[in-house]
C-alpha cells in the first residue's frame, strides 16, 4: 500500500509525490531559461564570424563596457564560476583579443584588458546585442520595460544577498 507521499513509476517502483512544484513556474528556472535563449540567439549572430563562445563574450562585453580588471573581477560582474572565467580568458589570450599584464600591487594576480582585435570585435558585436535586445523587448511598453529593470534589479541584489549569507 503506498501512503499518499509517495507516487509510483512505470517500473512500479515508488517515488516521492511532486509536493506542487510547478517548473514553469519557478522564477530561477525562467529567469535561466530567458537568459539562455536571448544568449543563445545572439551567440548564432556572432559566432562563425567571430568564432567566440558565449562566456568569451560575456568577458569582451564586460572589459568592452568596464574596462581593465582581474579575473576575480570578471567573475563577479558576470557571476561566472573560475573556471568558466579563466577558459574563456585562456581562448582570448590566445587569440589575441585580450592583453594580461601584471597587477601592480600584487604580481599575483593579472589584469585583463582588450586588446585592438578585441575591441573590434565588441565595437561590432555590441550594435547586433542591442539590436535584439531591442527585438525581444518591441513587446513590452516603455513602462513595462522600466518595472522589468526595476524588479530585475531588486531581485538581483536579493540574489547577491543570498549568496552572502547562509
Amino acid at each position: 500500500m503506498q501512503s499518499q507521499d509517495t507516487d509510483v513509476d512505470t517500473s512500479g517502483n515508488a517515488m516521492p509525490a511532486k509536493q506542487g512544484f510547478a517548473l514553469d513556474n519557478f522564477l530561477p528556472y525562467r529567469l535561466a531559461l530567458l537568459s539562455s535563449l536571448v544568449s543563445r540567439s545572439i551567440q548564432k549572430l556572432y559566432a562563425s564570424e567571430f568564432d567566440i563562445s558565449i562566456p568569451e563574450w560575456r568577458l569582451v562585453a564586460i572589459l568592452g563596457s568596464d574596462g581593465p580588471m582581474t579575473s576575480n573581477d570578471i567573475r563577479q560582474r558576470a557571476a561566472m564560476d573560475k573556471v568558466q572565467v579563466s577558459r574563456a580568458a585562456a581562448k582570448l589570450l590566445e587569440g589575441g583579443h585580450i592583453r594580461k599584464q601584471v597587477h601592480p600591487d600584487d604580481r599575483r594576480r593579472a589584469i585583463l584588458s582588450l586588446s585592438e582585435s578585441g575591441q573590434t570585435i565588441y565595437n561590432q558585436i555590441v550594435p547586433i546585442a542591442l539590436e535584439r535586445e531591442e527585438h525581444l523587448a518591441s513587446i513590452l511598453t516603455p513602462e513595462e520595460k522600466d518595472t522589468l529593470i526595476q524588479l530585475l534589479e531588486k531581485l538581483t541584489k536579493m540574489a547577491q544577498n543570498m549568496t552572502t549569507t547562509p
